[in-house]
């Protein structure tokens, strides 16, 4: 008995249950390990009372895309982490979201922090409204990047021996 119980907690397995309200019955989500757009996806999940769910198994985790079939746009990355994932799609452009296991939640509040960077950056833009003001702008956005790249690379401490590390390790230039 116990080593039934052991196995089961060691599973491979991942479970997706999701949310996406503003989607008919019947729209198809497409599934993809493939970041650029560039090939089949490796499977279709089906929307039914604004709800979908999916498992699959994994011995690899890594980043996958989920992605309305007539909107990449709109697309929502996530880890393939063993657990139980929950992914909120939004109509709104960047405002999905992933939650449920630890790599997720983790991938999610780095989401957040670039999001919150983001603001910053256009709104400092936005402000511009002189030539003269272009040294002040330069050093609040040269701030801000290196504030946002010291979040990133904390993250990736953080994280460094799992998939959510290795891929934010292998994606840019860090410090």
């Amino acid at each position: 008995m116990a080593g039934l119980l052991f196995a089961a907690c060691q599973s491979d397995t991942y479970y997706i249950k999701g949310e996406a309200s503003h989607l008919s019955d019947g729209t198809v989500l497409y599934l993809t390990a493939d970041l650029q757009n560039d090939s089949r996806p490796v499977d279709s999940i089906t929307v039914s009372n604004g709800h979908f769910s999916y498992h699959g198994t994994t011995d690899n985790i890594r980043l996958y895309r989920l992605y309305e079939a007539d909107n990449e746009s709109h697309a929502l990355l996530f880890f393939n982490e063993p657990g139980n994932i929950y992914i909120e799609l939004s109509p709104r452009l960047g405002q999905s979201r992933v939650s449920g296991t630890e790599i997720n939640n983790e991938w999610q509040a780095l989401n957040d922090t670039v999001t919150r960077y983001d603001k910053r950056l256009r709104k400092l833009m936005a402000s511009q409204k002189d030539s003269l003001s272009t040294r002040y702008v330069f050093s609040e956005t040269d701030s801000i990047y290196n504030i946002l790249r010291k979040r990133i690379g904390e993250a990736a401490v953080r994280n460094r021996d799992n998939a959510l590390g290795r891929f934010i390790s292998t994606s840019g230039n860090l410090p």
